[in-house]
């Protein structure tokens, strides 16, 4: 199998650290919103990744966050202020619904499901190893990573400063900062101050009371359940720079270990009447009121039609094809005439996946398949993608 590696960006032939077991870790959500379109592409994008491995004879360990603490103002601490509602509660109750959600899809729930609140002792273990080795610095109870210290930062971007200041900027890195080096340096801990508003919760460490950096949580959660090297790390592309790049430094920097990740994942974008499907938009199409509507193997389709890389727009029309092209699969498939295995569309199967996950040729391999009365190679192909049936 082929996977496209946004580290080198080319296809590389796909080698696992374990000649049998996969590791692999998703950035996970921060939950204070409702499950949207989005978010499924992403994460179904990866369940076809662990399927497919599965299907090839590998064991996969699978780990994804929920970042329900960071050290951000403006996210889930300030929607529960806005909602009178403690943080926690917040986190709860969204991260329930984006598992009912993702479940009425289909989703295979990682190997292990971490929230940065939990994981509050590995995050202060690995800054511990990063102030040791001379990567990271404090200053009034505050921890920064000294990018100026890593000559390979920005392999994975290849953005000059000024593009990384611009995205930064975008991603409420707190650039203007004093007591940073660097205006980039990440912020691995945040101290607690004195004036802090009463819904900031704190926690302690030896640096004294605060909360962990954004970009610290997912290297320390990864590191802690995976190793301290891991064969793919995925996500969305808007997550490339700073948090992927950050999570290079930290932990190389903290482990001496290269490389981190030997193969990186990024998702492309969704848009939706013109603009990226966000919050901040306003845009967002909510898996939720989907599913009121269209079935779960007919979003299935839709976003597999789509290459996991490829940035696309949103339209329902498209996903009214997804609902009509489905229909007629099963019941081509449900009737009962049997059809003997077709070894030559499982190699052709097995090409298509082994070449960059190509969902879209593989939908139509299926298609094709169906229509020609290969009734047994398409049902079993269709469950092993994740489809119901």
């Amino acid at each position: 199998m082929h996977l496209y590696n946004s580290l080198v960006r080319k296809k590389e032939l796909f080698i696992p650290l374990n000649k049998n077991t996969v590791t692999l870790y998703v950035c996970g959500i921060t939950p204070y919103d409702i499950t949207h379109l989005g978010h499924a592409f992403t994460y179904l994008s990866f369940d076809i990744l662990v399927r497919y491995l599965k299907y090839l004879g590998f064991k996969v360990i699978y780990t994804q966050n929920v970042t329900d603490i960071n050290d951000r103002d403006k996210d889930i601490l300030e929607r529960a202020r806005q909602q009178n509602m403690p943080w926690k509660k917040l986190a709860e109750v969204s991260t329930k619904k984006f598992l009912e959600d993702m479940r009425c899809l289909n989703w295979i729930m990682p190997t292990n499901y971490l929230k940065a609140s939990e994981s509050i002792n590995s995050v202060i273990f690995f800054i511990k190893k990063l102030l040791a080795n001379g990567f990271a610095y404090e200053v009034k109870g505050s921890v920064y990573l000294n990018i100026d210290k890593d000559r390979q930062y920005g392999k994975l971007s290849r953005l000059n400063q000024e593009k990384m200041l611009e995205i930064a900027k975008n991603f409420d890195e707190d650039l203007d900062n004093p007591d940073k080096k660097n205006s980039l340096d990440v912020t691995l801990w945040r101290a607690a101050t004195p004036d802090q508003p009463e819904h900031i919760p704190s926690f302690a460490s030896s640096f004294g009371k605060g909360r962990p950096g954004w970009h610290m949580e997912c290297s320390a959660m990864s590191m802690s359940t995976l190793g301290e090297q891991i064969d793919i790390h995925g996500g969305g592309i808007d997550l490339l720079f700073p948090h992927h790049e950050a999570e290079i430094a930290q932990s190389e920097g903290a482990t001496g270990k290269k490389p981190f990740v030997r193969y990186w994942m990024h998702t492309g974008n969704i848009f939706y009447r013109g603009e990226k499907m966000s919050k901040s938009k306003g845009n967002l199409v909510l898996v939720s009121s989907l599913l009121q509507k269209y079935t779960a193997n007919a979003l299935r389709w839709l976003l597999f039609s789509h290459h996991y890389r490829e940035s696309w727009e949103f339209k329902e029309k498209e996903l009214d094809k997804a609902e009509q092209t489905f229909a007629r699969l099963a019941k081509l498939i449900s009737q009962k005439r049997s059809s003997a295995d077709n070894k030559i569309l499982w190699q052709m199967f097995a090409n298509a996946m082994n070449d960059n996950l190509d969902t879209p040729k593989t939908l139509l391999l299926i298609k094709n398949a169906a229509e020609k009365g290969d009734l047994h190679f398409a049902k079993t192909a269709l469950q092993k993608l994740g489809f119901l049936l």
